[in-house]
């Protein structure tokens, strides 16, 4: 009996977590990561330009090869789903302890042969990295910018994740 409880109480806490973001996708939108220019663009349906931010992407240069690389995966994607992350912590072993680290909402992706990549909010430490390489693999956006996005993203939505020119120098040997 205990350990049925426990698992139900595991299942409705995970229910309160995970959930679709409360904005309705729009439809035929995708998004366009620019590694190289650190910039996330919401594209129309036939392919416009509706708005633009700055990101902060992986850490290290060059296309992901494996977990824990610290690399942005590039390719198009598909989002799986859009979790709240209000109380969801991290450490980034930084003395500073846990932090609200993925901002208000994580936008999974479904990336072949890596978990947990998506796009996602940031915690005040770490906003003024916004627009270099400072994630361990994720697209990182100011909180105020992912809010904006969230009504264009939805279950089944496209994410372009294209190369800049240091990638394209680190990747040499896969041209």
């Amino acid at each position: 009996m205990k350990k049925l409880l426990l698992t139900l109480l595991a299942a409705v806490l995970s229910a309160g977590i995970a959930f679709e973001a409360p904005a309705q996708k729009k439809p035929g939108c995708s998004l366009l990561v620019d590694k190289g220019a650190f910039t996330l663009s919401v594209l129309s349906d036939k392919g416009d330009t509706l708005m633009t931010f700055p990101v902060a992407t992986g850490e290290k240069a060059g296309r992901k090869r494996k977990a824990g690389d610290c690399k942005t995966p590039e390719g198009t994607f598909t989002v799986t789903w859009v979790q709240n992350t209000k109380g969801v912590l991290y450490d980034y072993h930084d003395g500073k302890g846990k932090v609200e680290a993925y901002g208000p909402y994580f936008i999974h992706l479904e990336t072949p042969g890596f978990k947990a990549i998506g796009i996602h909010g940031t915690c005040p430490e770490r906003d003024d990295r916004i627009g270099s390489r400072d994630s361990k693999g994720c697209i990182r956006l100011h909180n105020a910018d992912l809010l904006k996005v969230l009504p264009y993203v939805g279950k089944g939505t496209k994410v372009r994740v294209i190369p800049g020119p240091e990638d394209l120098k680190v990747d040499a040997d896969l041209l």
